[in-house]
């Protein structure tokens, strides 16, 4: 004779069924409560002083200091079209009426390249609004010879 209790390998379909439900009704509460807190996190809506606000703001200083700087590789760059007539030249000294100049050879270079002295009367001249007298003119080199830039000594 067969049994007829219902019950298949051991245990009752209601519980199991009742197990079930309890364990998608949990899985729905926490995806509820997970996606409550990230709506929350990203609209900023903590209470000023509560410890989730705290957090937030823990996380935010930690992104900030703990970040290494190798991930941000935007360093601005120096094009030559910056550097057009009044970037690129530098007062680094003024001693008595003798003022030093340095001009960026670039700069220079985008004037006129075949007589860089012409182009440094010029943009001193455009720089001070009147024709400089010019005692000295000294290239910056670097260590491979290559001209950076010129060191311009204008007297009164």
């Amino acid at each position: 004779m067969a049994q007829s209790t219902g019950i298949q390998n051991g245990t009752a379909p209601q519980a199991a069924d009742h197990v079930g439900r309890v364990r998608a009704g949990g899985l729905e509460r926490a995806r509820a409560k997970i996606k409550l807190f990230l709506l929350r996190s990203i609209f900023w809506s903590y209470e000023r002083g509560s410890w989730q606000y705290d957090v937030i703001c823990a996380v935010i200083l930690a992104f900030i200091f703990l970040t290494p700087r190798s991930w941000f590789q935007d360093r601005p760059t120096l094009q030559l079209t910056d550097l057009r007539h009044v970037q690129g030249i530098v007062e680094v000294g003024y001693a008595g009426n003798v003022r030093t100049y340095q001009i960026d050879a670039r700069l220079v270079e985008s004037l006129a390249p075949d007589k860089p002295e012409d182009a440094i009367r010029e943009i001193l001249e455009r720089r001070l609004k009147k024709p400089p007298p010019i005692k000295s003119i000294e290239p910056i080199r670097d260590k491979n010879n290559v001209i950076l830039g010129y060191t311009v000594v204008v007297a009164p």
